[in-house]
Formats: C-alpha cells, structure tokens, sequence
C-alpha cells in the first residue's frame, strides 16, 4: 500500500468530500477523524471536506469551527433534504472531482489507492464498500441487470464534478435518488470499477435502511425503460418476484446444511 507521499506525488488532480449532516454531533467526530488519518496531509491541498449541514441544532456547528484545518469547510443552510443539500455542495464545488460520504461512515485506507485511478473525467469511479452490520464486501462490479436488483453503494463512488453539475439528483425520490441518478447515468457515462474498499458504510441507520421511497418504486421499473430499453423493464417488472425465490432457496438451502450438520 502506497503511503500520502507517494499519492500526492503522483495524482495531481483535485477532489471535494461532502459529508453531509444534520445533528450529527454523535457520529461527525469519528467520521472525520477517519478523513485525516487516511489521507493525512492530502487534506487541504488537493482534498477539500464540506460539511453540508443543514442547520443542525445540536452543537455540530460549534464542533466544527472549533476545528483548526483549512482542508475543511462548514455550509450551514436551510436545504429540503439530502439530496437538495448534496446539489447544493455540487453546485458551488470547483474541483474535478466528488465523493459523498456520511456523517456515520468511516473512510477506509482502500480510499486514497482510488484516488490513483481516477484518471478521467470522462469517467465514474467505483470502488467496494464494508457493511458496518456485518464487514462484508459490498460488492463488486455491477450490469445493467445486476442494477435492477441492487444499487452501487453511494460511498463507493467517485464522480467528475461536471456529470453532478449537468445531472443534478432529483428531489421526486426522497430515499433513492441516487440509484435513480445511477439508472440513468449508467445509460450514458462509463462506469469503472476498481476493486478496492473505500469505506465503512454503516446500513445499520440512515434513510435507505429505515425507510421506503414509494415513489421510486413506483417510478423503477419506467427509469429503467427509458434508459435501458423494454427489456429492462420487463427484468424489474419480475425482480421482486425473482428475488423472492432466491431468499427463499437460500433459506432452504441453509437449513439443509444446519439438518446434514446434525445427523
């Protein structure tokens, strides 16, 4: 594993990491605690951290002024969600490149060997995440038809500043937006994954584990239409039926090993 010199010697591009928060006082500490002891020095020169808070309550603001880095900066406004509060930090981010991390995540040191390949702007980025429930790898290369089942983990992504610019997420999905936004962005933006985990990702808590976005189920299988084709469609139309015989093979198929285990 390369070390911060030897990163910062050879990538000379420029990345933002919007952490975004709203009374996250609990959480923000060990969070960016992980940014600097993973990318140390980098942090201030070509990494910048945005704290996208939404006007927490809850001693979050006075936390982070208390913090002496120029690396790290604090936007406290009213916003309409986090996905409104992460266009907001797109919309005023001048590096080349982005990456979204939450206040209860953990950076892993996978994360700055991802910063040596992000080589073009033309491209997005994505690594592996670790589950926090149970630290496993969370998961690999996706297709268009493995997208229909499961989404890339949002902390597993690097994006070109200027892809977030032009295609801002929408405000319609509350919960999904980004595997709405990835939907559409795997129709017309080269995906490239590196096989490196970036990040702790806690799907303990959060939105996506507490609860459903009905309009973007609703809206899934007509996303997956529009960018993808008929056929696609039909796949998503059937995926909940699909999934369910998989769980339920799986079950079985655990159970006839605990019974063989037994005899």
């Amino acid at each position: 594993m390369r070390n911060n010199a030897d990163i910062a010697a050879t990538w000379r591009s420029t990345l933002t990491i919007v952490i975004p928060t709203f009374n996250s006082i609990t959480d923000l500490p060990a969070c960016l605690k992980s940014v600097q002891s993973i990318l140390g020095h980098l942090v201030g020169e070509t990494v910048f951290v945005v704290i996208q808070d939404g006007l927490s309550t809850d001693g979050t603001k006075e936390y982070v002024e208390n913090i002496s880095s120029n690396g790290i900066s604090f936007v406290s406004e009213e916003d309409k969600g986090v996905y409104d509060a992460m266009n907001r930090a797109v919309a005023r981010t001048n590096t080349e490149w982005i990456y979204f991390l939450g206040s209860d995540d953990r950076l892993l040191p996978g994360f700055e060997v991802m910063l040596s390949q992000l080589t073009s702007t033309d491209n997005i980025y994505y690594g592996n995440v670790r589950l926090g429930s149970s630290a496993k790898r969370y998961d690999g290369s996706f297709s268009t038809v493995k997208l229909v089942f499961r989404n890339i983990c949002h902390q597993s992504m690097f994006f070109p500043t200027h892809v977030l610019k032009q295609h801002p997420y929408s405000l319609d999905y509350p919960i999904k937006s980004d595997w709405a936004s990835n939907i559409r962005l795997f129709a017309s933006t080269p995906f490239q994954h590196v096989n490196v985990d970036v990040a702790l990702y806690n799907d303990n808590h959060g939105l996506s584990s507490t609860y459903e976005d009905k309009q973007f189920k609703r809206d899934k299988a007509k996303l997956f239409r529009e960018f993808h084709g008929y056929w696609s469609k039909l796949l998503c139309d059937i995926s909940p039926t699909i999934t369910k015989i998989y769980h339920l093979a799986t079950r079985k198929k655990k159970k006839g090993l605990i019974e063989f285990r037994n005899i």
